[in-house]
Parts: C-alpha cells; structure tokens; sequence
C-alpha cells in the first residue's frame, strides 16, 4: 500500500515535467519561426530596397542615352536605339524578380501570372485571376513556386510546365501543383541541398505549409504539390 501510494505521486510529477518538456518545445518552436519571419523579412526589405536603387540606376542610364541622341542632332543610331530597348527589358525581368508587382496587394494570383509571363513558351499557370491573402503570405507562396519553378527549368529542362492553383471548399487551404516533364536527369545537389532550398524550407514553415514530390516513371513526369492552410 505504501508503494502504491508513492506511485501515484510520481505518475503526477512525471506528467507534470512531460507537460512542461511539451509547452517548452513548443516555445522554442515559435520561437525559431518568427526568428525565421524575421530574417526573411530583412532579406525581403533588403531585394526591395535593390530593386529600388536599380530603377534610380537604370532612369539615369536612360537619361544620358537621351542625352546623347540630342547631342547627334536628333539622329537616331538603330543599333543605340536597340541597345536601350534590351536593356529597358532586361531591367524589367530583374526588377520583377527582385520585388514582383502584385506583392503589396497580396494577390498571389496576380504574381503566378506574372512569374509564368517570364517565360511564356514553357511556364503555363492554370487557376484563378486573382486570389489574395495578406502580403506577406503572398511573398513566401509568390517566392517558393519561384524557386521551384526556376529549379525545375534549370535542372531539368521541361519542355512544358504547368502551374495549378485550386482551393479547397471545406478548409480553404489553397493547393499550389507545378508539374512538369524531365528531358534531363537533375543533378543530386539540385534537390537536395543549397541555400535556395534551405530558405524555401524555412518559408514553407513560416506557412506552415506541406510540401509533397510525385515522380511517375510516363515520360519521367514529376509533381511537385504544395498544400497551403488558410490564413491563420
């Protein structure tokens, strides 16, 4: 009886501590992710603030250009003339890639539209117009379907890649499907490793989203799903 009366005790305490090990865990966790958020942040602020000083940059570019088109008395050089106009696209597609139009309004529709316009003969996006969340969300989802998008074309070399976005009626978690086929076998680094995925990692846990890869052996066909939960 004795013993039985000091167990009673110890199963109490021992719950306690387990209880207590849990919620500690559990705020080291949260602690990591909004250490996370915050780094992401600060590197999201920092491709703004790049994106910003390229615009300045490039206007003066164009400004002496203008410049120096006046100074030839008018005369327009058809090879200057074609300069300027690559290098206006080719600040346009960096510019876009560093801080997208769509970000502040938070339509992550809007964004995969635009990230499947970069590369129209292969990127194709099926889904909703326009879908919207906050913007920061919209920055992480907008940024892991960018790298994976451009992993996939790197390393791979699809001919053709599909972007799918649907909803789901009774939870609302949105699902985020690039599938694609490989003419090339990627290199093992490709997926496994690098910063790029490390930082996409971290924003699927910021999301709190799930990430899952099918690869069917027709035509090395493979599907990289990404299952995101409704706004918190």
């Amino acid at each position: 009886m004795t013993y039985l009366g000091l167990l009673y005790p110890m199963m109490v305490l021992n719950f306690a501590i387990a209880v207590g090990i849990v919620r500690y865990r559990r705020r080291q966790i949260d602690h990591v992710r909004r250490l996370r958020a915050r780094q992401l942040e600060e590197f999201e602020a920092y491709k703004k603030e790049v994106a910003g000083e390229l615009h300045d940059h490039f206007g003066q570019v164009k400004m002496q250009f203008a410049k120096l088109l006046r100074a030839r008395g008018e005369e327009v050089d058809p090879g200057l003339a074609s300069a300027i106009v690559d290098l206006e696209g080719e600040f346009s597609s960096i510019n876009e890639v560093l801080y997208p139009a769509g970000v502040e309004t938070g339509d992550v529709g809007m964004l995969l539209q635009r990230l499947a316009s970069l590369n129209p003969t292969i990127v194709h996006y099926h889904g909703p117009q326009s879908l919207t969340t906050t913007p920061q969300r919209a920055l992480h989802i907008f940024r892991v379907i960018q790298e994976t998008v451009s992993n996939a074309v790197r390393h791979s070399a699809p001919k053709r890649l599909d972007l799918d976005l649907t909803t789901d009626a009774r939870t609302g978690a949105w699902r985020i499907a690039c599938t694609y086929d490989t003419t090339t076998v990627p290199a093992p680094s490709a997926s496994s490793g690098g910063r790029g995925q490390t930082i996409l990692a971290s924003r699927l846990s910021i999301l709190r989203a799930r990430r899952t890869i099918e690869r069917g052996s027709a035509e090395a066909r493979t599907t990289e799903t990404f299952t995101i939960p409704a706004d918190a």
